[in-house]
């Protein structure tokens, strides 16, 4: 009493923490989705109004479309001013060491600096009009302005098209002058020096005769190079300043429209203007919740994830009940399932990756590799809607989706082999290719229209599947699970533990590896994982490596140890090689599941022979639990499948007639025996799968012990 109310308290305690994952799986997923409303209509450039007629709900403007904007900029930076800072000390400087320059061409030249100022140039010899001309004139040339090159001038990205005006700022005072007035350095020097020597053209006529030689000697050996320098510097930070401000001013609107106003009736095209009006509508309408919108978009995403885990907690219940309590599994599945719509809201929210390029049947193929092909596809179907109702084109996408993961789903086996992921991709990119450019043609009829970009991105999520295996062997070690590929390396008859049992117990080693071709062509055939049934055949009897003598298949010398034990004592033996080989397993680390077959590989059966002549000697004695094997009976069609093997094989070895008569009745009564003690209850094997296992065991056995022909000696 006590130990059934023990398995009903945890029983109990198991159910609380599955809906607990539930509840936190579902917690999590609506707290991490976007809260914005979205625009309930879904619509295509081009394509027809399949909704009723759109009137206008609100006022809202109509935002210019990406294309508009981006003219806008490029138009403001191709008009924007370029700005520059002057340097007034570059015309000091320069001027200064021009004065200095003539007064030392003047003292060269036999005469005497002058004392006049420049501004005394009436009625004074020519050498001071020359100076005063000269200084005036880069007086004029610095007023203007100096760069050291016209590239400055110059725009890039605008075919090199010259500005007519920059900005100067000069000792914090910004002025517009016109690039004509503005000097390179060269042709500040050009210019310089043309106007010295028109000054001396025009002058020499005046000059006295004895001052001609010397004034010519000194505009010959003057060097106007050394008074020209740029004093105009680039100002980037001030000019790409005004260029951003500019930009950020360009209204982000070209029209409006008015509440009630008529947007597009039903069965009309969608055309560019219409188009760009409904992504405006779309824009404010997410864009203006109130806190009372958002408080009601949280209920609605709350009561819609809510059903969406329901429908998981339901199916997996009533249909995958071998999944549903197996706590492991379904933290696996809600795992996954919240994985995805995390990573997607995360996305969207940041904006980090492109939705195409996210590798969304990563999730099927590990459902599928864990799990049944109706499983899958459940979940594939409703982690799409999911997923896809907090996206832009939540119906492109799920159709997408869907119809990619269906082939995949269909036509994807169990991933045993390297190669197949490779195939996997390719498959999955030729549906994704020809769902896509199908669906754009479908509702545009232009194929102009099918961006090239987004098949790339689709590739790209392709090739993302690869890190398939990988993430299996990680989902495996860390929820406990099995995937075929471990299976068939634990197959591998040179495993340690096989090796030992072909070496210590041959003739067990023998049993096995027929059980285990038995019960793999048997699972084949009825459905179910061969893989797990041929491997958990292959290590079923391992706990016969503590006393391998004790079982006749290995009994070579003709000499039986149990003739010298009691009865008892023989069935403890022989029981106990179930309680030894989960030790083994143990020891050598072997997955639940391959345990699980060790287990129930009898049932609760009884060590039968020694029963039945201990039973002959003491009538009276209710001795069952003594020759009772432990348990549990087979938990799932594996596990039945090996314990209808196990036995058939073992006494198809007793038969002194191998016949179709003697196989049938031998596979007959064995099976109908289990069946009649209950053994296959817990699973969900059908009457129609035990009659398909049974006529397949009588083949096979046919085919074992055949006759031959005897050959001449």
């Amino acid at each position: 009493m006590n130990i059934n109310k023990h398995r009903k308290n945890r029983f109990s305690w198991a159910g609380v923490l599955r809906l607990s994952l539930y509840l936190i799986a579902c917690i999590i997923v609506i707290y991490a989705i976007p809260k914005e409303s979205k625009f309930k209509y879904e619509y295509q450039k081009g394509s027809p109004w399949r909704h009723e007629n759109l009137i206008a709900p609100f006022d809202f403007g109509i935002y210019k479309s990406a294309a508009e904007l981006e003219a806008e900029e490029a138009e403001i930076e191709k008009n924007s001013k370029l700005y520059f800072v002057q340097n007034v000390d570059v015309q000091v400087g320069k001027q200064d060491l021009f004065l200095a320059d003539y007064a030392q061409s003047l003292e060269k030249n036999g005469l005497k600096p002058d004392t006049l100022s420049l501004e005394t140039v009436k009625n004074t010899d020519i050498f001071h009009q020359l100076k005063a001309f000269v200084f005036s004139t880069l007086t004029d040339i610095y007023a203007g302005g100096v760069v050291d090159n016209e590239q400055l001038l110059i725009k890039e990205g605008e075919g090199q098209e010259p500005q007519k005006f920059i900005c100067v700022t000069t000792e914090s005072i910004t002025t517009q002058k016109p690039v004509s007035g503005i000097f390179t350095t060269k042709s500040a020097y050009l210019y310089l020096n043309n106007e010295m020597r028109k000054f001396f053209a025009s002058h020499i006529k005046k000059v006295r005769e004895q001052d001609l030689k010397p004034l010519t000697s000194i505009i010959e050996h003057l060097q106007p190079g050394r008074w020209i320098a740029s004093n105009l510097e680039l100002d980037v930070v001030m000019t790409q300043k005004v260029i951003e401000e500019n930009i950020n001013s360009i209204s982000l609107t070209r029209g409006f429209v008015q509440k009630g106003q008529r947007i597009i009736y039903k069965g009309e095209v969608v055309g560019e203007e219409e188009f760009q009006i409904l992504e405006s509508m779309r824009k404010d309408y997410e864009q203006s919740d109130s806190n009372t919108g958002k408080w009601y978009i949280l209920l609605g995403q709350t009561l819609f994830y809510v059903m969406i885990f329901s429908l998981i907690y339901m199916f997996l219940r009533t249909f995958r009940k071998e999944i549903f309590y197996q706590t492991k599994y379904s933290a696996l599945i809600l795992f996954l399932i919240t994985f995805i719509i995390v990573s997607m809201s995360l996305n969207i929210r940041y904006g980090l990756v492109s939705t195409w390029i996210m590798p969304f049947l990563l999730f099927a193929i590990i459902i599928k590799t864990f799990f049944d092909t109706r499983t899958g596809m459940f979940l594939h179907i409703t982690t799409c809607v999911a997923v896809a109702i907090i996206l832009e084109n939540p119906f492109e996408y799920f159709i997408m989706q869907f119809i990619a993961g269906y082939f995949l789903l269909m036509s994807y086996e169990k991933l045993n082999r390297r190669s197949q992921t490779f195939l996997t991709s390719v498959i999955c990119f030729a549906i994704y290719t020809v769902v896509y450019i199908s669906y754009q043609l479908f509702h545009t009829g232009i194929i102009d229209e099918i961006n090239w970009k987004t098949v790339a991105l689709l590739a790209t999520n392709s090739i993302l599947l690869l890190v398939s295996y990988p993430l299996i062997y990680l989902f495996e070690k860390t929820f406990g699970l099995l995937s075929d590929v471990t299976l068939i390396e634990l197959a591998d008859s040179n495993r340690p533990l096989l090796r030992r049992l072909a070496e210590e117990a041959p003739g067990t080693f023998q049993h096995c590896m027929q059980v285990a071709n038995l019960a793999e062509a048997a699972i084949f055939k009825i459905g179910g994982n061969p893989h797990l049934a041929r491997t958990g055949a292959l290590y079923h009897d391992i706990g016969k490596l503590t006393s391998p003598m004790y079982f006749t298949e290995n009994q070579v010398t003709g000499i039986n140890p149990h003739d010298k034990l009691d009865y008892l004592r023989s069935a403890e033996i022989i029981i106990n090689h179930v309680i030894k080989g989960v030790s083994i397993a143990k020891e050598y680390q072997l997955p639940t599941q391959i345990i699980d077959f060790i287990k129930t590989h009898h049932g609760t059966s009884k060590a039968g022979y020694f029963y039945a002549m201990y039973k002959k000697e003491h009538p009276e004695e209710n001795c069952d639990e003594k020759f009772t094997y432990p348990g549990p009976r087979p938990i799932n069609k594996e596990n039945a499948v090996v314990m209808m093997a196990d036995s058939i094989e073992a006494a198809s070895r007793s038969l002194k007639k191998y016949d179709t008569e003697t196989i049938g009745n031998l596979v007959e009564n064995i099976v109908n025996n289990q069946i009649a003690n209950k053994q296959f209850d817990n699973t969900n094997l059908t009457f129609k799968d035990i009659d398909t296992v049974k006529e397949l065991f009588k083949e096979k056995l046919r085919n074992i012990y055949h006759a031959r022909i005897e050959y001449p000696k």
